[in-house]
């Protein structure tokens, strides 16, 4: 019922067509977070997060001995945190920010979904920044809907659960107040509170392509208020900083950050080459002569790779970025090393059907199935604009496959069909 629900949302009707069965592509082959794990068993240790008393405990699974125990922060009554059994997601991040609120925590452990365990806020990414509200409301429900804690808790759950571990939010227990006295006394002054120390990498930043043009980046993923705050184009590059099967969190070369689908990048970490280039270290410009006074061309962000030719001056490079050429200050643009990435590919033009064999997509004429509507989308998903809407019969040509959906044109349009919208006669 509920994938023919879905059809008819995808092409107000589903049929059943005799074109080559579509294959999904794995798109981000080998992903994981990469987190150096102190423990690597998820089923070592069982958390326990009781939304009554905001306390959350850490047990040693079979023996119920608790491991860690401390005063937390859950959703509060617009933004309320889900009770249930969970099994922790794949996403994690060791100092990241938060899109739709412009604050940071650190040590975020994803629960599901959008609902993290993770450390009070900070107002920047310095460890002196940690914010007095966020600590002392510690014990209260107002967060947004994630899980706070004591930044060395969050690091404790951080390294010791991996995805897997089993978290349990309980919404039913009887108040303690006893207890959640005893944690609250256990908590320092906020000036005396000593943040914990962390020797270890950072979890890698892989780098992607985004595969579709209008692709949206988002401010999170999990429900109805997250926004769209950029569009991005076919080839352009991101960093991946949170890794999960369906969405990804990254950054563009811009620097601005936010959330993917993943089935709209292309990883391929293996392919991409350290090479040595130039990138900015803070934001500066392409100006039109060798003087800061001068017409501003272009902007360069923190980060970013321009492509230098020559040294005309001294303390002025000759180069460009985006495509615009000018001068740029050599203290902003420095020689540095610097991702390579490969060509964006094709989306897969080969399906496997049912009896193994492969079979060609590009060129196969196929027509909208009879009875329906179909619309023709920019993106392979209903995130995608209407680029057209196609009535019964219209022919179509298949040009490629992309799970599900079809890339294909249709008298002057080109864009993505569902595969049930389409039928071979």
């Amino acid at each position: 019922m509920k994938k023919r629900l879905l059809a008819l949302l995808l092409c107000l009707c589903s049929l059943l067509v005799s074109l080559p069965a579509v294959a999904h592509a794995a798109v981000l082959p080998g992903m994981n977070s990469k987190v150096d794990y102190d423990n690597i068993d998820p089923t070592l240790y069982t958390i326990d997060i009781d939304l009554v008393n905001q306390v959350i405990t850490v047990y040693q699974t079979g023996t119920g001995s608790i491991v860690l125990q401390s005063l937390c922060t859950t959703g509060n009554a617009e933004n309320p945190t889900g009770s249930g059994k969970f099994a922790l997601g794949q996403m994690k991040e060791r100092f990241g920010y938060f899109v739709a609120y412009g604050q940071y925590a650190q040590y975020w452990t994803q629960v599901v979904r959008g609902v993290y365990i993770h450390s009070v806020m900070y107002d920047s990414k310095k460890l002196t920044s940690m914010s007095r509200s966020a600590y002392r409301n510690l014990g209260s429900n107002v967060s947004h809907g994630c899980v706070r804690v004591l930044p060395h808790v969050a690091q404790w759950i951080y390294y010791n659960c991996p995805p897997g571990t089993i978290c349990n939010i309980v919404k039913n227990r009887a108040a303690d107040p006893a207890l959640v006295s005893s944690l609250k006394a256990q908590i320092p002054q906020y000036s005396k509170y000593s943040q914990p120390t962390d020797s270890k990498p950072d979890p890698a930043e892989i780098p992607a392509t985004v595969r579709f043009d209008g692709t949206p980046l988002r401010t999170g993923f999990s429900n109805s208020r997250d926004t769209t705050i950029a569009t991005l184009a076919a080839g352009d590059h991101v960093m991946l900083l949170q890794l999960a099967d369906d969405w990804c969190k990254v950054r563009t070369a811009s620097g601005k950050l936010g959330y993917i689908k993943c089935a709209y990048l292309l990883c391929e970490p293996d392919n991409v080459q350290l090479t040595t280039g130039y990138k900015a270290t803070r934001k500066t410009y392409v100006y039109a002569a060798m003087d800061t006074s001068g017409e501003r061309l272009a902007t360069v962000p923190s980060g970013g790779q321009p492509t230098i030719y020559e040294n005309p001056k001294k303390g002025w490079w000759y180069g460009e970025y985006n495509g615009v050429a000018g001068y740029m200050r050599t203290k902003y643009v420095q020689e540095s090393t610097v991702y390579l990435f490969p060509a964006l590919s094709t989306v897969t033009t080969a399906v496997t059907g049912a009896d193994g064999t492969s079979t060609v997509v590009s060129g196969t004429s196929a027509f909208i199935a009879q009875g329906i509507v179909a619309n023709l989308r920019s993106l392979p998903s209903t995130d995608g604009a209407v680029v057209a809407a196609l009535p019964a019969g219209t022919p179509v040509t298949l040009f490629s496959a992309a799970g599900d959906w079809y890339y294909c044109q249709a008298d002057i349009y080109t864009g993505y069909l569902y595969k049930d919208c389409l039928s071979a006669q």
